[in-house]
């Protein structure tokens, strides 16, 4: 590998490596050739569960997994830049290896490189009966692999069908995505007074009624709404946004940056948005405001100063159904809604239950 790092550290890229279960041997290989400290800008090996769900905001549903990584790379990413990186690159491995106990399923681990215009995920399947170190060697052997097709390549060349490349290069309209200034762009023409926000992972019935109801009730043509900054979940990629569009492509979506609400009333100024109780809750949650209260009105106000309303769906909670009556609101931010009663429309699907179900089935 040293020709590889020799490499790397010769070239423009800059960036921050988060690596688990298996993937720290490539650090080894970066800060043993000199000029290291032209490329890692800072690396981190988060084994504990509670140093992982940290780094990510919270913990993740699968830690090995091609999510975990993506969104590790992300977090690299954006650390990369709070850094001053002007070329810029996130790396996160995320790997189940051999070792003292006993593993469900194949090992297997899950990468992926985050750059200004691309995201590129991978992930490589490992014979369970090989020893741990060999194992390892596997794993880095493929990482360079694909570091030097990512960032060092021609572009041209493609990963082994072995390492499952998955990638997706963002087209100039989506660049503005990973700034911090607010933006949002759209997939068809639209005027973006009616909107359901969402992540969409995945897009269900629930989705597509709520949004036809809303339709129905204010006779205005509706657009999905998925940001890439969210206030309590990782950031997603280039590529995990261009796979959840693919399944709402007979739909308008607005892709922005906006992680509230009060960024998206100011962005869409006297839009509708198409809610459940259970994000409604989290406007008023002084905890989304550095648990300051006043911070949290202010908020609301400026939701109020720009015409935002919300037109809000019961939801299940805890084996409860809750409705908008039902939550205990500020009356500035009570004022702004209007609720679809559950006579009228009721859908239990959650995206987090079919999540949980695919896992079960893995």
């Amino acid at each position: 590998m040293t020709e590889r790092a020799q490499r790397l550290h010769a070239s423009h890229w800059q960036g921050v490596f988060y690596l688990t279960g298996g993937g720290s041997p490539l650090l080894s290989d970066l800060l043993t050739i000199p000029g290291a400290s032209n490329t890692v800008l800072e690396a981190s090996v988060p084994y504990a569960a509670q140093a992982l769900s940290e780094l990510l905001g919270g913990t993740p549903e699968q830690a090995a997994s091609a999510t975990t990584c993506r969104a590790l790379s992300m977090r690299a990413y954006h650390r990369a830049r709070d850094l001053g990186a002007v070329h810029a690159f996130g790396m996160g491995v995320s790997a189940s290896l051999s070792s003292n106990v006993q593993k469900k399923g194949r090992t297997r681990a899950h990468w992926a490189i985050q750059t200004d215009t691309k995201s590129t995920s991978f992930s490589l399947y490992l014979d369970n009966a090989d020893p741990r170190a060999e194992q390892e060697q596997q794993l880095n052997q493929a990482i360079w692999t694909t570091i030097e097709l990512s960032l060092l390549g021609n572009g041209q060349q493609r990963a082994p069908s072995q390492l499952n490349a998955r990638e997706y290069t963002a087209a100039a309209s989506w660049l503005p995505l990973l700034a911090a200034a607010p933006y949002a762009t759209c997939t068809q023409q639209h005027d973006a007074r009616l909107l359901l926000p969402g992540s969409f992972n995945p897009v269900h019935t629930g989705h597509r009624e709520m949004l036809a109801v809303a339709e129905r009730i204010t006779g205005l043509h509706g657009a999905f709404e998925m940001t890439l900054r969210n206030a309590d979940k990782p950031d997603l990629d280039y590529l995990t946004a261009h796979e959840r569009l693919a399944a709402l492509e007979q739909t308008p979506v607005w892709l922005t940056n906006l992680s509230n609400f009060e960024e998206k009333a100011r962005r869409f100024p006297n839009a509708i948005f198409v809610l459940g109780t259970d994000t409604l809750s989290r406007i008023a949650e002084p905890r989304f405001y550095a648990n300051d209260a006043t911070r949290m009105q202010l908020a609301i106000s400026n939701l109020a100063k720009h015409g935002a309303r919300f037109l809000v769906f019961g939801r299940s909670q805890e084996q409860n159904f809750v409705e908008l009556s039902d939550l205990a609101l500020p009356a500035e931010l009570a004022a702004l809604c209007q609720a679809v009663p559950s006579e009228q429309f009721r859908n239990d699907t959650s995206s987090s239950s079919i999540r949980a179900r695919q896992l079960r089935d893995l």
